[in-house]
């Protein structure tokens, strides 16, 4: 096989690129497992928030809402958002660490708004009052279908002539001339660039072309469902976690995720769900709202990859012109999608950033894998460290 692109990675990262990609050269998709977005793509809360700490990441989700709410025609049959809303709640003496996250969302010109006690036990009347004093809703926060997100990527690359395969497991990366050869499982591929989107494995990948590394951190997040009760109607109720950020709740049809958003760094690979994680989630959950979690009805982990700095990283390092890296996406993979594909399809052909990017101030050098504090920044302890990330 032959192409001007090989993607390695089957995820939201790799399958928007080649959404976006496609539309101007030739892409082949590698993926080594035997169908597409089955790692953390397939384990995402599936939620469209712009609370997120990470100062890049933050307007790359907020640029990616209008085609998440106006997709191009053709490319679902169906609403890709649906309404949720986001709140998060706090007592007193942590009223800075709220407002932080409310001037967080406001400054990329989403609807947010401080609420008091009240307002909040309203939204979610599951609180305790005694653990609430005040907290911050999100109202444009909502449900992502990542499943018709996905099969759209998928179905609009494919008609612009983009072929993916499954089961392709990469062996070899060699540069040729000005190409990359690669020897996968699935038989030779030639490019003439290469984008490495294979999530907690990109490092791997990077060692088969002889560079070196990022430096990515995988951790796992460990979440479950329970059954919700049969009064009150608990479906229109919001997101909600506390700015601890030691439990978070989505409401599901008939029932509810939970999660500790606990992260703890973990090796590439299958991760599975750890009890006393789960154990510790429905103890604090039960610490803070009047819900009976009982016996869990699933439980699951997921992997969330994080650079030193904790933004997302694309572009080609200095030396290694064509080994384009698109990594780091922190648990954003599937609300970013859209803007991260748009980015990197820009990047790679040497285009401008799209114009909503731009305009929140975001460069190519601030994805750059060259960036100096990919270099520089620390990265919080594994075992203990918490995100404000969706």
């Amino acid at each position: 096989m032959k192409a001007d692109v090989v993607i390695i990675g089957g995820g939201f990262a790799g399958i928007s690129a080649a959404f976006f990609l496609s539309k101007h050269v030739s892409v082949v998709l590698l993926e080594r497992e035997s169908s597409l977005g089955t790692q953390s793509s397939a384990r995402s809360a599936e939620q469209f928030t712009v609370g997120i700490s990470a100062n890049t990441m933050r307007p790359l989700g907020q640029a990616s809402r209008a085609f998440l709410e106006n997709p191009p025609p053709g490319f679902t049959e169906q609403g890709l958002l649906s309404p949720r809303g986001c709140l998060t709640v706090g007592r007193a003496e942590q009223a800075d660490r709220l407002q932080t996250l409310h001037d967080r969302i406001a400054g990329v010109g989403a609807g947010v708004r401080m609420v008091s006690r009240d307002e909040a036990l309203d939204l979610f009347p599951a609180l305790l009052p005694d653990e609430v004093d005040i907290g911050v809703y999100e109202p444009g926060a909502a449900d992502i279908d990542a499943d018709a997100l996905l099969q759209g990527y998928v179905r609009g690359a494919k008609a612009q002539g983009a072929q993916f395969v499954t089961a392709a497991a990469v062996l070899a990366i060699r540069k040729v001339g000005a190409a990359w050869s690669l020897e996968t499982t699935a038989g030779p591929v030639e490019a003439s660039m290469i984008l490495n989107a294979a999530g907690a494995w990109v490092d791997e990948v990077a060692a088969l072309a002889g560079l070196r590394p990022l430096g990515l951190r995988p951790m796992r997040r460990t979440a479950f469902t329970f059954a919700a009760p049969v009064e009150p109607d608990t479906s229109h109720w919001p997101f909600v976690s506390n700015v601890d950020y030691k439990w978070y709740l989505k409401p599901e049809t008939g029932r509810f995720m939970g999660s500790l958003a606990e992260e703890v760094l973990t090796p590439p690979g299958d991760v599975y769900p750890d009890d006393l994680d789960v154990a510790q989630a429905i103890h604090n959950i039960e610490q803070e709202t009047t819900l009976q979690v009982g016996r869990p009805l699933s439980t699951w982990a997921g992997l969330r990859n994080f650079v030193a700095d904790r933004n997302p990283v694309l572009g080609a390092r200095s030396g290694a012109e064509g080994f384009f890296w698109l990594a780091g996406h922190g648990g954003c993979g599937v609300l970013s999608s859209p803007a991260m594909g748009q980015a990197a399809a820009a990047i790679l052909l040497e285009q401008e950033l799209p114009e909503a990017l731009r305009a929140f101030g975001v460069s190519p050098a601030d994805l750059s894998p060259d960036r100096p504090t990919l270099a520089t920044a620390v990265h919080p302890a594994a075992a203990s460290a918490r995100s404000t990330q969706a």
